[in-house]
């Protein structure tokens, strides 16, 4: 049974992963021009997925945790690092409602992502790093065995706080450099 909770486990972050990352580099490459009616629907359809992978991921992740306890009720739940796994799927949860009410509502049809004030632009940016971050390293989590019973909890959500600290300051400079950038000139509409 663990096998295929394993592995629904796995396949659930693979699909979400590549939603996000899809929806992402969807954005940046239009991050001169509005987005298209398909590139739109193409956002709202990675929403979805990612939305219903992440449900995925709590149930099967929960069982994981209630199955691993079974197995080892006397040190299971000292494993900092499922710990700090809680708290980054936690923030990738919260960070997913943001950016699916609040952040990329700011993106509709005809906006143009560079041309976002940056009462809108940083938070979109921020909540994207969030994403991408918080959902690699879960996964990185999901795999570093030799961190299980080793590292302490400050060290292990150290790591995570750093990555989510240059992870913002590179994408706050690369919206930065994206607005002062000399724009391409594109053909008037109708020609």
């Amino acid at each position: 049974m663990k096998t295929l909770l394993v592995y629904g486990h796995l396949i659930a972050a693979c699909i979400a992963i590549g939603a996000i990352f899809l929806q992402d580099l969807e954005i940046w490459s239009n991050r001169h021009k509005p987005l298209s009616k398909a590139g739109f629907e193409g956002l709202q359809q990675a929403q979805t997925i990612i939305t219903w992978t992440l449900i995925l991921l709590w149930i099967t992740g929960i069982a994981l945790v209630i199955q691993g306890y079974m197995l080892k009720p006397d040190v299971y739940l000292s494993n900092e690092k499922l710990w700090v796994k809680v708290v980054v799927v936690v923030t990738l949860t919260i960070n997913g409602f943001l950016l699916h009410f609040y952040t990329l509502p700011k993106l509709q049809r005809n906006t143009v992502l560079i041309d976002l004030a940056g009462k809108d632009s940083v938070p979109l940016t921020l909540t994207g790093c969030v994403s991408a971050v918080s959902w690699l390293y879960a996964c990185f989590l999901g795999i570093a065995r030799p961190w299980n019973y080793t590292l302490e909890f400050s060290v292990i959500l150290g790591v995570y706080v750093l990555a989510l600290v240059v992870a913002s300051i590179v994408g706050l400079s690369m919206m930065r450099m994206a607005r002062n950038a000399v724009r391409p000139v594109l053909p008037p509409l109708g020609s």
